[in-house]
């Protein structure tokens, strides 16, 4: 955490404590590995030329997660805009989930949830991803979103309401 009279930390360090759990989160909002690495790697690109610009004001992952809750709503608009225009020709990918060591089933139910949440508004995914991926608490999602503690709380309410109205017959059906 920097602030006044705090150093700076190196960018490179920036990139290895945050550089994994940047793509996590890329990977999060918009389920598919390509555009996650893509938009990690963006990000860290913006990051890396405005850094000289950071002043401290906040730590330095709120900082850098709000790059990248920004370049992602960016993102969205784009592709919303292809679509729209007919040049979005690449299907849409389901949420690609890793080696599973737990089995078929526990992977199929991760798949099944990582979808479910990838098909929430972006705002409502935005604040699930953050608190349940990546362990945020409200206060620091605020911060990063822009938006404040009751609207976190609010959209991750809803989230989680919209979350279990698509999961609903799926998760019944597979409780032992």
């Amino acid at each position: 955490m920097t602030g006044p009279g705090r150093e700076k930390p190196a960018f490179d360090s920036v990139i290895e404590g945050y550089g994994r759990r940047l793509y996590n989160l890329m990977l999060r909002l918009t389920a598919d590995r390509h555009h996650a690495e893509d938009l990690a790697q963006d990000v860290l690109l913006i990051a890396w030329r405005e850094y000289p610009k950071f002043r401290g004001d906040s730590d330095v992952f709120t900082w850098l997660y709000r790059i990248a809750i920004n370049h992602h709503r960016r993102f969205l608009r784009r592709m919303r805009f292809k679509r729209w225009l007919g040049l979005d020709e690449a299907e849409q990918a389901g949420w690609l989930a890793g080696e599973d060591p737990d089995g078929a089933e526990s992977g199929e139910r991760r798949e099944k949830v990582a979808a479910a949440v990838a098909s929430l508004p972006p705002e409502f995914r935005e604040a699930v991803a953050l608190f349940y991926y990546e362990d945020r608490d409200c206060r620091r999602i605020a911060g990063i979103l822009g938006c404040s503690e009751g609207t976190v709380k609010s959209r991750l309410w809803r989230g989680r309401k919209m979350l279990a109205a698509r999961l609903r017959g799926y998760i019944g059906e597979t409780e032992g």
